[in-house]
């Protein structure tokens, strides 16, 4: 995420509330702000973790019916 302009949660908000069919009324505004805010900070953090393309793997997916066992 470096190299990116600072994070704008309420420019964000404003553009995926409605985007994704969200109505975020005053009352709650203040709280999902403060939610995109510690949401971002965690991203940045995961970003940083290095991944090595030669541990990947996919985790179990859940199908309903078949036990849960099965793997994407």
């Amino acid at each position: 995420m470096s190299g990116s302009p600072p994070f704008d949660a309420e420019r964000h908000l404003d553009a995926m509330a409605p985007a994704i069919g969200l109505t975020i009324t005053a009352e709650q505004r203040p709280v999902v702000l403060q939610f995109l805010g510690i949401a971002e900070r965690m991203a940045r953090i995961v970003a940083t973790c290095p991944l090595d393309d030669a541990e990947f793997s996919l985790a179990p997916v859940f199908r309903p019916g078949n036990g849960g066992s099965e793997t994407a």
